[in-house]
């Protein structure tokens, strides 16, 4: 281990090393602080596959002295004449051979790689916040009334909505805690939600023609694009954001939201708690742990070097449905525009 290079990561409440024989690998810019995006003319912008985009993280390494204290390790075992990966897991260690420095120039899609923000370190630490910490990691964005203590959790996967809700509520004055991934501590006897970043894969289009306003405030301009419904850029919406590392037994309010261009009105229902809801939250926390069939496009992932606390998962759904102040769970299906205008 001492012959490797490291550095450790704190994630909520868990404490990740990352180990290899190659430094460049992990400590990549353009993975963990972001490459700036081309089509960014004006102010900060950044390509979408940097692991800030869904996780929030903060490098102790210096602070962190006792290896053998770590929640989970995180090899990356560089070589060039390794033909075939491997990737192995071993309770909370998992061992990522192969000839990645040959992968990484070849990636066309470095969201799923070793270290972009669906890749394969994603969904370790994701694995191991649960399995240590008791804490679920929901695909979904929160709006946070902090003078209410009340908490808008919307899940959805990609393509659903999130990102034109969470606009929608910044301009209606709503606080953002979490913009992809939202970590929900299940404890004895209260609810936790830990703080998760507040940078965002946008669409183009939603800064451009939905939200001008926020994007004037961001201080963005961008340079002409042909697809600015196809187009995302990683931003930070901090300014926006609640304060707190964490919001305990908040009122939760659940939201299903499908957000399409161009519905005229708002149409919602809304609902309590019934027994459906533990197969939707069970299949949304499962989403982002489990979903992960190839890196690199061509090296296979196999379930089990993920994912294998399912029964726990199931366990902690159940505490959390249990315990969770769920006022209402609302179905929306509207606009970017009036997504909110049931509120």
């Amino acid at each position: 281990m001492n012959q490797l290079h490291h550095r450790v990561l704190q994630v909520n409440k868990a404490y990740i090393g990352i180990f290899s024989n190659n430094n460049s690998l992990i400590f990549n810019q353009e993975y963990f602080e972001g490459a700036p995006h081309p089509i960014v003319k004006k102010g900060q912008g950044w390509k979408i596959h940097c692991l800030q985009a869904d996780l929030y993280f903060k490098d102790v390494t210096k602070e962190f002295s006792n290896l053998e204290n770590l929640d989970g390790c995180f090899y990356v075992l560089d070589y060039d004449r390794i033909i075939e990966p491997l990737i192995k897991a071993y309770d909370n260690t998992l061992i990522a051979l192969g000839d990645w420095s040959t992968l990484e120039q070849k990636a066309e899609d470095k969201r799923y790689t070793l270290f972009g923000n669906l890749g394969l370190f994603f969904r370790f630490t994701l694995k191991i916040l649960e399995v240590k910490h008791n804490i679920l990691s929901f695909h979904a964005c929160t709006l946070y009334n902090n003078k209410e203590n009340q908490l808008l959790l919307a899940l959805g996967g990609t393509g659903g909505g999130k990102s034109a809700l969470l606009l929608n509520g910044i301009s209606r004055g709503f606080k953002i805690f979490s913009t992809e991934i939202t970590p929900v501590e299940i404890t004895d006897n209260r609810i936790v939600i830990h703080r998760s970043t507040l940078r965002n894969n946008i669409r183009l289009g939603h800064l451009i023609y939905d939200f001008p306003e926020i994007m004037r405030d961001l201080g963005l301009e961008f340079h002409d694009v042909e697809d600015v419904w196809g187009t995302k850029v990683q931003v930070d919406l901090g300014r926006y954001g609640y304060k707190g590392d964490t919001i305990v037994d908040p009122e939760i309010i659940l939201i299903i939201p499908r957000i399409e261009e161009y519905n005229k009105e708002c149409q919602y229902s809304i609902g309590k708690k019934s027994r459906k809801l533990k197969r939707i939250l069970l299949d949304n926390v499962t989403d982002r742990v489990r979903m992960l069939t190839l890196i690199y496009e061509s090296v296979q992932v196999k379930p089990d070097a993920l994912d294998n606390s399912y029964e726990k998962r199931v366990r902690l759904v159940d505490g959390f449905l249990e315990k969770a102040n769920i006022t209402k769970v609302v179905n929306v299906f509207a606009s970017p525009k009036n997504c909110l205008d049931w509120v």
